[in-house]
């Protein structure tokens, strides 16, 4: 094989991936429990092996170079695959003590995980939980690198890549939301909500794309002033009388409830937002399939 014909170190690869990860050999080197002299001849063995500079020196920091930042993605791959193995082959059928990653929205995980990570625990109260809050962008690539078992965001999460499982585990009910300026306005006269300043959802997600579906079916065309990603921003928006926002009710449940915001009534049925988890089960270790049996059985 041809691992067994190179002058393949594995120390070397760990060294680099330390300094990659730290910015710095010194630190590194407390990482790693071994003297910094130790850290630099291992990468300078490990350049000159590969024929190429892998870092940058700059004052008492250091950055990859462009051959460090490809060889940084191989060795990261490696290494979460080993870990994995490791996680996998330590599992104790009987009584699972492993981990569970995931990658989700911050506001959806107040939402729906306090709850299932309590009744998973009580369940199986060695498992430890990893909740990386995060945008959906870094969250398919951490799945991707194996980083995460799984991710729960905004249905449709994979759309060309038949790699990932991906189920809807939650929806939520959507709604038109405003300031009582806005609410006023609008109760008060004859004027379609198109004609007000909307706060919308960016396009290519199932919800927004019925929601336009259903105004164009009545000669209506949604024609926002501010296009944004997070409902956090919507209502920050909301609140500074921009206009008339559509999101999750549930999101916005303690501000109706104190006059904050108010719902405003339109003539149409709201789509509802779908929430997926996805996940590589090929990967996935004994307490990863028993957590993902639970929230499918459990999640409310």
């Amino acid at each position: 094989m041809g691992i067994y014909n190179s002058n393949f170190d594995f120390n070397k690869y760990r060294a680099f991936y330390a300094v990659a990860e730290t910015k710095s050999f010194s630190k590194a080197a407390n990482l790693l429990f071994v003297t910094q002299p130790s850290i630099s001849r291992s990468v300078k063995e490990l350049e000159e092996q590969l024929n190429t500079r892998l870092f940058i020196r700059e004052n008492k920091n250091v950055k990859l170079t462009e051959s460090g930042e490809k060889l940084l993605e191989y060795v990261q791959k490696a290494f979460n695959n080993i870990l994995l193995a490791e996680r996998v082959l330590k599992e104790n059928e009987k009584n699972l003590s492993g981990e569970v990653r995931i990658g989700i929205y911050s506001h959806l995980s107040k939402i729906i995980l306090p709850s299932i990570i309590q009744g998973f625990s009580s369940k199986y109260p060695e498992v430890k939980f990893e909740v990386l809050s995060t945008s959906t962008s870094e969250a398919k690539q951490k799945l991707k690198d194996k980083e995460l078992d799984f991710i729960i965001l905004q249905y449709p999460i994979f759309t060309k890549d038949d790699t990932y499982n991906e189920e809807i585990i939650y929806e939520m009910d959507n709604c038109f939301f405003s300031s009582k300026k806005y609410f006023d306005l609008y109760t008060s006269n004859e004027k379609k909500i198109i004609e007000y300043p909307l706060i919308l959802p960016f396009r290519g997600y199932e919800d927004i794309n019925k929601l336009e579906d259903i105004f164009k079916k009545e000669n209506m065309f949604l024609k926002p002033n501010l296009r944004i990603y997070s409902i956090s921003l919507a209502k920050e928006l909301v609140k500074k009388d921009l206009g008339i926002a559509w999101g999750p009710k549930k999101m916005i449940e303690e501000e109706l409830k104190n006059k904050i915001f108010y719902e405003i009534p339109i003539n149409i049925t709201n789509p509802k937002t779908k929430f997926s988890i996805a996940y590589d089960e090929r990967y996935l270790n004994k307490t990863a399939i028993e957590f993902l049996k639970f929230i499918k059985e459990n999640i409310k």
